[in-house]
């Protein structure tokens, strides 16, 4: 369920982002830097995201492991960063929102809620709900575009878990470029068909 409610996120932010191409300015506008708290019914994870046009970096902590994930829209890939193995998985950003997506950006309505002050910034909420009434929630953004909080449910059956997402200690401010690249040293792991020996599949 927890990564089920990650899916959602994704397809929440993605469908902002092509909310603000046609609408409002919900795409972050500025560098930032900033602490991250997930919490969920599979517990409290805590990383860091840094932000910079068309890259974005996110790192975070879940049982023991320390993962990065690293987003270069500008080269439309995406890679997956394991620091323990000094190892990294590369996918086109295609295929990572098709992963992360349980249907496409028309599925979900948004619309405007309010003002309200988080962590010191004011913001804009927002509503969203999965027209099948699957999934909903809140995003609050400030006036630079940045997703400050999200509080999302989704249902299952009878079932229902809720996943709120904060920003704390937000900065904003010019980032390290190298922040964005795939550190000196670090292995490409091979897809699987390499892996497998099986000709004709795709990266991942």
């Amino acid at each position: 369920m927890f990564m089920r409610l990650l899916a959602c996120t994704g397809l929440c932010l993605y469908a902002l982002g092509v909310a603000a191409a046609e609408g409002p300015l919900l795409a972050p506008t500025v560098e930032y830097a900033a602490d991250r708290t997930m919490e969920s019914d599979a517990g409290t994870f805590t990383g860091r995201v840094n932000f910079t046009k068309n890259k974005e970096r996110a790192e975070m902590q879940m049982q023991g492991m320390s993962t990065i994930t690293i987003e270069r829209r500008d080269k439309q890939v995406s890679w997956m960063l394991m620091p323990a193995q000094r190892m990294y998985m590369e996918r086109s950003i295609a295929e990572a929102r098709e992963q992360m997506s349980d249907g496409p950006p028309e599925d979900v309505t948004i619309s405007e809620d309010g003002k309200e002050t988080l962590e010191g910034f004011e913001t804009t909420k927002y509503k969203l709900l999965m027209k099948d009434g699957s999934a909903g929630g809140f995003m609050w953004f400030t006036p630079e575009g940045i997703a400050i909080k999200m509080d999302l449910l989704q249902k299952q059956g009878k079932k229902k878990s809720r996943m709120t997402i904060t920003l704390t200690n937000l900065k904003i401010g010019p980032q390290d470029p190298t922040l964005f690249e795939v550190p000196a040293g670090y292995n490409k792991m091979p897809n699987m068909g390499q892996m497998f020996g099986m000709p004709g599949m795709p990266d991942q």
